[in-house]
């Protein structure tokens, strides 16, 4: 039996670029990783299968798990025998990445307990096939991202100094959906301009999620929450992917215990 800790992301500004020939978006963000955790547990089995805490989640072809599997199993002509023990934390529809997460950590256990040996690079290469977000946790650091978000380049100086506070409403947005409603962009500088923590602030008033401008007409609870952070202390606040999580960075000074009380009717993390 083997344990590993697959970690939610947020967006630090999201920008679309434009839309693709192939259907998809070409846009620019910063993936940071949080310290908030599903586990995969590995295990010996006679077949494939996944058993998941959260009983709402398939565990077939439809989990980004099952594709990792498939895509790796394909690409080493193998055929894998284990049991994956899926223990959910991470809210699924909120712009966190959680599957993602999970089709990641997938690729890179199976490659280390049957000892396959593949590189970073070829593992980076077969996640880009599961999902636009997969890639970003093959790496083990922020990372700016551009075409579907695949595109990265590391960020390994930038480090927020800041406690995430992460509220997670009852509320599920269809990225397909958002990205559908698109008009135009709140772009106002290059995130490719922030490389660091001394970077983050000097441009963190010009950040923006164009997905907010999207979504907060039709959830105005969103935009709610995001200004009772601010009016609570944070120095910065923003809706992560395409919702409908809002975090709010905190100064260490703050006690997150206590601010989190604002919001007892939603999911709450202190990350």
């Amino acid at each position: 039996m083997k344990e590993y800790l697959s970690p939610a992301k947020i967006n630090i500004g999201l920008h679309i670029i434009s839309k693709r020939e192939d259907g998809y978006h070409n846009i620019e963000t910063i993936f940071y990783p949080i310290k908030l955790f599903d586990r995969l547990i590995f295990s010996e089995s006679n077949k494939f299968e996944i058993v998941c805490s959260d009983l709402s989640i398939p565990n077939d072809e439809r989990n980004l798990i099952y594709k990792a599997k498939q895509i790796l199993s394909d690409y080493v002509q193998k055929d894998f025998k284990i049991k994956i023990e899926l223990k959910k934390v991470i809210p699924a529809f909120a712009g966190l990445g959680g599957g993602s997460s999970n089709a990641a950590i997938t690729l890179i256990a199976l490659n280390e307990i049957f000892d396959l040996k593949l590189t970073q690079k070829e593992l980076f290469d077969l996640s880009s096939k599961i999902g636009s977000d997969v890639p970003f946790f093959i790496l083990d650091s922020p990372a700016y991202a551009e075409g579907r978000g695949e595109i990265l380049t590391p960020l390994t100086e930038f480090k927020l100094n800041y406690k995430v506070l992460l509220i997670v409403p009852q509320i599920k947005i269809s990225t397909a959906w958002a990205y559908s409603n698109f008009k135009s962009s709140t772009k106002q500088f290059d995130l490719s301009l922030i490389k660091n923590s001394n970077d983050f602030e000097n441009f963190k008033n010009k950040i923006t999620n164009d997905f907010e401008a999207i979504v907060f007409p039709v959830y105005p609870e969103l935009q709610e929450i995001k200004n009772k952070l601010i009016e609570l202390g944070a120095s910065f606040a923003l809706m992560s992917g395409s919702g409908s999580s809002i975090y709010g960075l905190f100064d260490r000074n703050f006690n997150l215990d206590e601010i989190s009380t604002n919001f007892q009717k939603y999911k709450v993390f202190i990350c």
